[in-house]
């Protein structure tokens, strides 16, 4: 609407003159903001800082604890160990994992599996679940493990000395103040992370093989060494976007992991430790708390000051909200006195302008609406118009529907209504889409003109278009209407090209604008002439139009002499194919009233041109599907 438009550009006048001058509202608060930034920056800057060297300082102790694991466990050992596990991957399982882990890690301290009770036992003291644990389960998953120690003799025993040094450097690590929960060992072979070896107890641990699912576990940064190469990483701590680095929580605590990549003959290793970030993250908290409260008590500072200060300022304001309110109320009329500092009233200045302009734009647009639809007095103020009876070049386009009189012979006058409404609901925002005016309705015709009153350079083109894109939703509106049993229409369309008289005719009660020429009569002859389902244009819009391809049409390259009513001599004229149809009036009833049948009408796609057809044109028109 007009109005909004309006209102819109009044919005960005008023931006432009803020980005040019604070308030003094505004200048206050900054002035706050600084203030307390200035005092307290020095202070944030070393607290905020103190849980990360404290992260800093575990995320050490943790690579020199990595570095004396990966050193007790021999190169040679240590390739035998990825093989194994590696073809343990491989193997299409039919044992749950949690078996498989159990059994394996039982198998780590004994050569025979606890009992089923002792196993029970233990996993209830855990509090992990025995309600659908199977005993027969674990003893073929034990089964499994013996058969792949038997292809590979004295692996288990090797696989029992590195376990046991994984469970002895968490010991000692803990006896010397360094909580962390699992050391444990990867195999990477660049296609998939297995788990190699962990320090677990058997009931919460992992075994050799063990698929580790990257995407599902969110942490694709695990393997960063794939792309950066051997050496140390961590979590991925945000040390700008947040205040928190991204922790591993579960029921056991908050842990924080820190891992050290190895390449062995091509295969990856990842010696990996998670230990306690409980402190940590309480002190970041902690700090956060801080943060927010001296966020809040600045605000409340700040909103002190000013409701103080408003004091003195709130008389202009009101003013303003009274002019406000008489805007509301449509009394444009109104006149806010200046009051208060500069500023106010330079702004009240503005609001008074404002309220003049606003006053003249909607007296003109007032004035349009009598000549115009409201639709069309929005786009002529935005882009001009052209009144007055003035000579303007345009292109007319004429619709009508074929055997619209014996298609609704039977029909009541309510359906027929009803089902003009819903074709031309379909056309008339087609019409305005190409930059059209809906002229009138003749009945079942819509005549329309591209090029005023607002003036379209390209209007031959833009009217072409429209006819096509009209014909083809007709097509399958028609189609549509068919699978709801509902009578169709077909139409033919007419245009021309060339100079008329537009202007406004009528009273001073009722105005239309309209054209009035030769070239409107030609276009409803063109129209009268047409082909059912396709377009017929005069020679002048073709003139206009024949350097642009239109995707998927044909324009006949000669035209066709035709006989007009009112012409001495034969008028040139081509037809635009829109589809490979031919439509008839076949005159058997309302329901099939149209024959249509397949011929080939020589369409054709840009997609089908040659380089040298495409260079030979100056414009290829394509069309939504």
């Amino acid at each position: 609407m007009k109005d909004s438009s309006f209102k819109n550009e009044i919005r960005e006048e008023d931006k432009m003159k803020e980005n040019k001058n604070f308030s003094f509202r505004t200048q206050l608060i900054l002035f706050g903001f600084c203030l307390v930034l200035i005092v307290g920056l020095p202070f944030l800057a070393i607290e905020i800082r103190r849980p990360w060297q404290a992260l800093d300082q575990l995320v050490l102790q943790g690579k020199i604890i990595i570095t004396n694991i990966e050193s007790r466990f021999e190169k040679d050992d240590l390739a035998r160990l990825n093989n194994f596990a590696l073809n343990v991957g491989k193997i299409e399982k039919k044992h749950q994992e949690t078996y498989l882990a159990m059994a394996f890690n039982q198998l780590m301290e004994s050569d025979n599996l606890l009992s089923e009770s002792e196993t029970k036992r233990i996993l209830r003291e855990n509090d992990l679940p025995v309600a659908n644990f199977e005993y027969s389960r674990l003893q073929e998953a034990q089964k499994f493990w013996q058969e792949q120690f038997f292809h590979d003799p004295g692996i288990i025993f090797l696989l029992r000395q590195y376990k046991d040094k994984l469970q002895q450097n968490i010991i000692a690590a803990r006896s010397a103040g360094f909580i962390f929960n699992d050391n444990y060992v990867m195999v990477d072979d660049e296609k998939n992370l297995y788990f190699l070896l962990d320090g677990s107890t058997w009931y919460e641990s992992t075994y050799p093989g063990q698929k580790y699912n990257v995407t599902a576990n969110d942490c694709p940064y695990f393997r960063n060494y794939l792309k950066n190469g051997p050496g140390f990483d961590t979590d991925p701590a945000h040390y700008y976007l947040h205040i928190l680095p991204k922790f591993n929580e579960d029921q056991w605590g908050t842990w924080f992991s820190v891992w050290y990549a190895v390449n062995n003959n091509g295969i990856w290793n990842n010696f990996s430790l998670d230990f306690d970030a409980s402190s940590i993250k309480k002190m970041m908290l902690t700090l956060s708390g801080l943060i927010m409260g001296m966020a809040i008590a600045i605000i409340f500072l700040i909103s002190l000051l000013t409701a103080k200060l408003s004091l003195y300022i709130s008389k202009p304001i009101d003013n303003l909200v009274l002019g406000t309110e008489a805007v509301i109320l449509g009394n444009y009329d109104h006149e806010v006195p200046k009051t208060g500092s500069l500023e106010f009233s330079k702004l009240i200045a503005f609001f008074n302008e404002m309220l003049k302009n606003l006053k003249e734009r909607l007296n003109m647009k007032a004035s349009l609406e009598k000549l115009l639809s409201q639709e069309l007095a929005d786009q002529v103020a935005k882009h001009g118009l052209v009144l007055g009876g003035q000579a303007v070049n345009i292109t007319n386009l004429f619709t009508d529907f074929a055997g619209f009189s014996t298609v609704t012979m039977k029909m009541r006058p309510e359906e027929i209504v009803a089902m003009l409404n819903d074709y031309f609901s379909v056309l008339v925002p087609i019409i305005k889409k190409w930059g059209g005016f809906p002229d009138k309705y003749i009945g079942d015709a819509i005549v329309s003109i591209f090029g005023a009153p607002v003036a379209l350079d390209n209007h031959a083109e833009n009217a072409v278009c429209c006819a096509i894109e009209m014909q083809r939703k007709i097509r399958t509106f028609n189609d549509q209407r068919r699978l709801e049993r509902k009578p169709i229409l077909e139409m033919r369309i007419g245009l021309n090209s060339g100079d008329v008289i537009a202007g406004a005719i009528g009273s001073d009660l009722k105005l239309e604008y309209t054209s009035i020429g030769e070239t409107t009569n030609l276009a409803q002859r063109m129209e009268s002439m047409c082909q059912i389902g396709h377009i017929l244009i005069a020679q002048a819009t073709y003139e206009k139009i024949q350097g642009v391809f239109f995707d998927g049409v044909h324009i006949e390259a000669s035209p066709q002499s035709l006989k007009v009513k009112g012409y001495d001599k034969p008028v040139l004229a081509y037809n635009i194919y829109v589809t490979d149809i031919e439509i008839s009036k076949s005159g058997q009833g309302s329901e099939e009233f149209y024959s249509i049948k397949k011929v080939d009408r020589g369409l054709k796609h840009a997609s089908d041109l040659s380089e040298e057809e495409k260079n030979s044109y100056i414009k290829i028109v394509h069309f939504e599907k």
